[in-house]
């Protein structure tokens, strides 16, 4: 394991991590300079220990919220603070050059945003007060749910998507992939969240409810010609779906395959699913199911472009959590619950823990690393990710 202390550097400002490579990390800190706030873009070589300041920029609105995507030859920061109006930065990872500051106008609020490659952004938007009417009409006459746009930065142009698949989940459901060195789309579309979906399993008798988690894929170019070009229906093939008495969510990927995590109610069978990201085939990647008598578990899935895949179960003791490995691993550690919420498992060796207190005004974030071969563990004070081998504190 690698551990990245990026506090030092973080100190007094509001950062937030973007990418993270085998040589670089890039990141965007909001801090107070000569009395004005600043957002700076950062790269940090993690060979030479050494940072480089990329562009950096003074804050006209101070209520603006920043959302930060990387990408190979670029980074993205799409501003926003609620309302119809979006700014979109596009910032040259080399040579710090501004590619794109433009102004978006949405119909309604701003209501959330993917990033599916560095010259192609979808906005999700959701009501407000000044276009009310409006997005009455456009209800009415195309019978979608909501407004989603597809902006082109090379072109500065929008289209309106009009496919209902899409118009009816959320950002957060569109996941670019890599599939034969061409990029391709998967659309998760899932009922609520997993308790939700669960209830309308239990009251399906007395509420008649019939509701699907469903999965699509197609090839990303494809999909951006066929919102360009204004079709209804654009080229989405079903992958993986589960009516009322099942589930199927989207769990993770490694450098291969992508991993869902399934479950049928009536008898409470649970398994991961995998697609394999080049050809497209479907297996069953791993059988979650407890024998008789075992205590109710809760599962870990670790996956990463270098890191096989491995899956952990976590049983409560009385003081402390059972990991065991149930894919792919031998782990077999217990660890105090005073450390917190099992977070990552690292190199299949390292556990590590989240534990935040908070009162009323202030809270703090710890996380703990227990090596299971030692017993040894160490806590540090701050925000932590993971990235294949490595742990980043910040």
């Amino acid at each position: 394991m690698i551990i990245e202390d990026l506090r030092n550097i973080f100190a007094h400002c509001r950062d937030e991590l973007i990418e993270v490579s085998q040589e670089f990390i890039y990141y965007a800190e909001e801090k107070v300079e000569e009395g004005r706030d600043c957002l700076f873009l950062l790269e940090y070589n993690r060979k030479t220990k050494r940072e480089r300041i990329l562009s950096n920029y003074i804050l006209q609105n101070p209520s603006f919220v920043y959302h930060y995507y990387g990408f190979p030859n670029d980074i993205v920061v799409v501003m926003e603070n609620g309302d119809s109006e979006v700014w979109v930065l596009r910032v040259d990872k080399a040579t710090g050059e501004e590619r794109n500051l433009d102004r978006i106008r949405l119909v309604g609020a701003f209501g959330g945003c993917a990033a599916l490659n560095g010259s192609h952004l979808v906005f999700f938007t959701g009501e407000n007060q000044r276009h009310k009417l409006l997005l009455r009409r456009y209800q009415e006459a195309t019978g979608l749910e909501r407004v989603v746009f597809l902006y082109d930065l090379d072109e500065k142009k929008s289209w309106y998507v009009r496919d209902p698949r899409v118009c009816g989940g959320e950002a957060s459901g569109l996941l670019p992939f890599s599939r034969k060195g061409q990029p391709w789309l998967l659309l998760l579309r899932p009922h609520g969240d997993e308790e939700e979906k669960e209830t309308c399993y239990k009251n399906r008798r007395w509420l008649g409810d019939h509701v699907c988690d469903t999965i699509w894929e197609c090839p990303l170019l494809d999909w951006i010609v066929s919102v360009k070009a204004g079709e209804s229906h654009t080229p989405l093939a079903p992958v993986f779906s589960a009516e009322t008495a099942g589930m199927v969510r989207y769990a993770g990927k490694d450098r291969d395959r992508l991993y869902f995590r399934a479950r049928y109610f009536p008898t409470n069978d649970q398994r991961i699913l995998s697609l394999d990201m080049e050809t497209g085939k479907k297996a069953v990647a791993a059988d979650l199911n407890l024998e008789e008598g075992e205590p109710s578990a809760n599962f870990l899935l670790c996956a990463g472009e270098t890191q096989p895949f491995r899956i952990y179960r976590i049983t409560e003791q009385e003081d402390a959590w059972r990991v065991q490995g149930a894919a792919s691993s031998q782990m077999d550690h217990c660890y105090s619950k005073e450390l917190g919420d099992l977070e990552a498992c690292i190199d299949d060796r390292f556990l590590l823990a989240r534990y935040i207190l908070a009162d009323q005004e202030v809270s703090y974030e710890f996380h703990s690393v227990v090596d299971t071969k030692t017993g040894k563990q160490q806590s540090y004070e701050g925000r932590c990710a993971v990235w294949e081998d490595t742990m980043i504190l910040y």
